[in-house]
């Protein structure tokens, strides 16, 4: 490392990365799973007790994308520091909060809570299992 102040080793930074890599993919997982649980619990819900568990999944799954924005800018900025950080680095770093700053977190939440090739329910290999209703609310 070309930084005397920094000592974490270019392997250690690598890892790091990749580590913030894959919980970015872990906590989408999770996020998925979680929202089948809450169709599970929630179906046939039905008045204020429904809305409420509903908004409040919702939160969560909007809470997960902000940490998934975070997650997403460590990950950049720790490859990028394993060299050292030019302007061209910065810049790069600052576009991407940019970048995030514009998404649509609502609909990034709904988006995890849609299944990616979700066939139509009741046929094939889906029958039986919950599908999303986030979008539904």
């Amino acid at each position: 490392m070309r930084n005397a102040d920094l000592d974490v080793s270019e392997d250690g930074l690598t890892r790091l990365a990749d580590d913030l890599d894959e919980m970015q993919r872990y906590l989408e997982q999770q996020t998925r799973r979680m929202d089948e649980v809450v169709d599970r619990v929630a179906a046939g819900w039905q008045g204020p007790t429904a809305t409420a568990y509903r908004s409040l999944h919702r939160g969560v799954a909007e809470d997960a994308v902000r940490i998934r924005q975070v997650m997403v800018l460590l990950e950049a900025a720790m490859r990028a520091s394993r060299d050292g950080f030019t302007e061209r680095e910065l810049d790069t770093l600052a576009r991407i909060r940019r970048m995030q700053e514009g998404e649509d977190v609502s609909a990034a939440a709904r988006a995890l809570a849609v299944p990616d090739q979700a066939p139509t329910p009741g046929t094939g290999s889906d029958a039986g299992h919950p599908q999303s209703r986030i979008l539904d609310v």
